[in-house]
Order: C-alpha cells, then sequence, then structure tokens
C-alpha cells in the first residue's frame, strides 16, 4: 500500500465533506426559498385567490399578482428582517440563548485559545505583577514563555498547537 494514498483519500474525503455543506447551504438558502416562494404564489393565487371574485377583480392574472406582491412584499419583508435585527428584541434575545448555551461562551476553546493565548495571558500578568514588586523571573519561567513564544511563531507560519482531531490537517 502507497503511504501517500491515506492523505490523498483523506483530501477527497475532506473535498466530498466541503461539497456535501456547501450543497446543503446553497439548498437551504437559496433554491428552499425561491422553491417555496414559488409555492407560496402559485397556492395562494390558484387555490385561494381564483375562488374569491373580489381579488380576481383586483388580479386578473397571475403576473399582475406576482407583480403586485414583488413590488409591495419584497420591502415589507425587508422591514420585517430589519426590525427583527434592530428593533423588537427578537434577535437579542436568540442570541443571548445561544450565548448561554454554548460552553464556550464561557470557557476557552480548545486549540490554539487553550494552548497559547491563555498560559501567553497568564505569563504577561505573572510578568506584570513580578516587575511591580520588583522580583525577577525564574530560569523556569523564562522556559516556560519562551516555549509559549515559540508556539506564538508556530501559529503565525501557519502550523496548529494542541491535538486537533484525526485528519483535520
Amino acid at each position: 500500500m502507497n503511504k501517500d494514498q491515506p492523505e490523498s483519500h483523506m483530501k477527497h474525503r475532506r473535498r466530498s465533506f466541503k461539497g456535501f455543506y456547501y450543497f446543503r447551504l446553497g439548498y437551504s438558502t437559496y433554491f428552499a426559498m425561491i422553491v417555496g416562494t414559488i409555492n407560496i404564489l402559485t397556492t395562494t393565487y390558484f387555490l385561494a385567490a381564483k375562488k374569491i371574485p373580489f381579488v380576481l377583480n383586483v388580479f386578473p392574472t397571475f403576473l399582475s399578482y406576482v407583480l403586485f406582491l414583488v413590488v409591495i412584499g419584497t420591502p415589507l419583508i425587508v422591514l420585517s428582517g430589519w426590525l427583527h435585527y434592530k428593533r423588537i428584541g427578537t434577535y437579542a434575545a436568540e442570541a443571548n440563548i445561544v450565548t448561554e448555551s454554548t460552553p464556550y461562551s464561557y470557557k476557552l476553546p480548545p486549540g490554539y485559545a487553550k494552548e497559547v493565548f491563555g498560559p501567553a495571558y497568564l505569563a504577561i500578568l505573572k510578568l506584570a505583577v513580578k516587575k511591580t514588586q520588583g522580583e525577577t523571573l525564574s530560569e523556569e519561567e523564562i522556559e516556560s514563555i519562551k516555549k509559549i513564544e515559540d508556539q506564538l511563531v508556530h501559529l503565525t507560519n501557519g502550523g496548529h498547537v494542541g491535538n486537533p482531531p484525526k485528519g483535520l490537517f
């Protein structure tokens, strides 16, 4: 068995998952919206509006009905989206729930934040405390800071730290 085969297999597999993700995103965001809009327009006109004589007088054709709803409905839908985010508090409530239910809102997420940035902040804090008290760093503390520095350089150069899930890199 060729030792490059598993890496090639992983790249192919990752590409397949990316393609599936893009498919789901495109389908749920765009295709479903377009199909849903067409479905609502045809259903409301041909099943509901056609049975009400007043509506048929106002909208004698399906095209006139669609044009009216596009001209009037689109700004109303945009307004409702704007109200959702900016005015009525529903988006703030959703964001609050997501924040409360996400454990990483309350602890360092695994990866560079936990492996490098957390220890770097602690080292800076310890250094500041020692400096204000006129103390010097021990050899062990200097080595620890140098290790963090190496990790930061490694991250800056595009490397990874910690234990990423298998197949990620």
